[in-house]
This record gives structure tokens, C-alpha cells and sequence, in this order.
């Protein structure tokens, strides 16, 4: 699965579900413009939980909360992306901005525009 999956609800632009991984075969991770922001995890069980990330960090807290179905869990999670949107892209940008300032580009190609990134046009 290649392509950019759809969010259930109407996302603002830079939202989309994508695997997590390579091994994944469901879009299990909401991203925002690349960054992982919220995810499905399945249970041993076959039930699935949301994972909320609001904050990174070793000492960041774990936010998981129960879901009664894939579908529904993906629904919870595009609902708390919303209400938090404007955390989620400062978190979003920032992380971007490091990786361009100190990883990627390193003086050359395209710079990134964090007034994307922020929802600003």
C-alpha cells in the first residue's frame, strides 16, 4: 500500500493515513505533512487501541485509549488530531525546521515553508 489513505473525517490539508512501517498492511499511523502524530496498535487479542502522541520524549506520557473497532478507533483519533491541530503542527514544523536545519539539506536543494507546515496560506 503505496498511496495516501483518506481520513474518515474532513481533515485539514497535510492529514493522511499511511502503514506505519513496511510490514504493516493496514494504514495504521495519521500523519501529518510525514510526521507520525497518532496511531493503531492491534491488541494480542485482535482489539485495537489509539495511540495519542501530543508530546515526544522519553518522559512524554502514554496515551492509549480503547477502541471498539479499527474504524472506529481511526475516527477517534482524526477527532483528537482536530482539537488539537494547532499543537500538532507547532510540534510538526519544529520538528521539520531541526530536520532540514541539521539533517537534510545542509545548504542545498528546497527549503521548506513552516508556513505550510503551521496551516497559514
Amino acid at each position: 500500500m503505496d498511496a495516501d489513505t483518506q481520513t474518515l473525517t474532513p481533515m485539514p490539508d497535510g492529514f493522511c493515513w499511511k502503514p506505519r512501517c513496511h510490514l504493516d498492511t493496514l494504514p495504521t499511523g495519521l500523519f501529518l505533512h510525514g510526521v507520525q502524530v497518532a496511531s493503531m496498535q492491534q491488541r494480542v487479542d485482535g482489539s485495537w487501541l489509539a495511540r495519542l502522541s501530543p508530546e515526544d520524549g522519553l518522559h512524554a506520557p502514554l496515551l492509549l485509549r480503547p477502541c471498539s473497532s479499527f474504524d472506529a478507533g481511526r475516527r477517534g483519533c482524526e477527532l483528537w488530531a482536530l482539537r488539537h491541530e494547532q499543537l500538532l503542527r507547532r510540534k510538526v514544523a519544529k520538528k521539520l525546521q531541526w530536520i532540514q536545519d541539521h539533517v537534510v539539506l545542509r545548504g542545498r536543494g528546497k527549503q521548506l515553508d513552516p508556513g505550510n507546515v503551521l496551516g497559514r496560506h
